[in-house]
């Protein structure tokens, strides 16, 4: 028996090899759509628009607290994963580090977005930051994408922008209004690589602002992170829509098994990375695995896996997210485990 699913995932590479149909879940006729972030987490949240999805784990946590108001379960695919260090911005003329945000004014996008719950959790716990301190400023004022309700220890300020939200905080920062940003992009394309179009409408404003990384040398401060902690951190997982499960209950194997080997076949490539126009790929190559190791995106609950996803749950019940951390097992699909 063959059934019908429609993904909403990101075309990366290592998901490439399900839209390309190279690989195909067994018993499955995938079909896969793609959308924006956050479009693509509210279609799912908020109207149940496909039998599977990725979506931010900040959401997904969020959701497991009223988990009949939201019929989707996880399998443990992380497929999107990203160090946070480097996406924390200030204005290069008022020159702080990590430590000294304390009664400073910081942007976020939504308070649920994994990044900012990552990078307040990251703030506190190494940098003895305490967050009751800040004044924490979202850009969107249709909240967050699962209704939490923030603790009063918190003074959240909702300062809703038009446009991008990486354009709002950059735009934020160059008008005072904040002192720090912690984004889920680059900021601004002419010192951190972002995309250009991101920003267009901020261009004037930005013209005579330096905007830079608080934390100078990321890299390597984030690859001393990961030699410490072991936590690579995931920002997304994959949900199956409860219907489906409870139709299909094999499904979700069938689409974990094929998650994997797309994942194999991205990082089987990489042992001569000759499509990616990088002069030294193969340097970055032997970095990556010199720090990270073989497998740094690997699926399932692993080792790594679990000191990260307890590291995310505890800050997430600090930050008011969930009520208390979940036995790990409990947010994913028993059979996937």
């Amino acid at each position: 028996m063959t059934i019908d699913l429609t993904l909403a995932c990101t075309n990366y590479d290592w998901t490439r090899p399900l839209w390309t149909g190279e690989i195909e879940p067994e018993g499955i006729d995938l079909h896969l759509v793609d959308y924006h972030n956050p479009e693509r987490f509210e279609r799912m949240v908020r109207h149940g628009e496909f039998d599977a999805c990725e979506l931010s784990l900040g959401s997904y946590l969020a959701s497991r607290a009223a988990d009949e108001d939201h019929p989707f379960t996880a399998i443990p695919v992380f497929p999107y994963r990203k160090f946070r260090h480097s996406f924390i911005y200030r204005r290069a003329d008022d020159e702080f580090g990590l430590s000294d945000l304390e009664h400073k004014d910081v942007g976020l996008i939504h308070w649920q977005t994994t990044t900012a719950v990552w990078q307040r959790g990251i703030a506190a716990e190494r940098y003895d930051v305490d967050l009751e301190t800040v004044t924490w400023h979202t850009t969107k004022s249709e909240g967050d994408i699962v209704p939490v309700e923030v603790p009063d220890r918190f003074d959240v300020v909702h300062d809703h922008r038009e446009g991008s939200a990486t354009s709002a905080l950059a735009a934020m920062l160059a008008e005072e209004e904040i002192d720090a940003a912690f984004a889920t992009a680059p900021l601004d394309s002419r010192y951190t690589g972002g995309r250009h179009d991101q920003l267009s409408r901020e261009r004037e404003r930005l013209a005579d602002v330096e905007i830079e990384r608080v934390v100078a040398d990321s890299r390597a401060v984030e690859a001393d992170y990961f030699r410490e902690t072991g936590i690579f951190p995931p920002m997304h997982t994959v949900v199956l829509s409860d219907e489906v499960l409870d139709r299909h209950p094999w499904a979700a194997n069938k689409l974990y098994e094929a998650f994997e080997r797309a994942l194999s076949t991205c990082m089987d490539r990489l042992t001569a990375p000759r499509w990616v126009p990088l002069a030294w790929a193969n340097h970055y190559v032997e970095h990556q695995r010199e720090v990270l190791g073989e497998n740094p995106w690997e699926y399932g609950l692993t080792d790594g896996n679990r000191t990260a996803l307890a590291t995310l749950q505890r800050y997430a019940a600090d930050h008011g997210l969930i009520p208390e951390p979940y036995p790990l097992e409990d947010l994913f699909v028993e059979s996937t485990l």
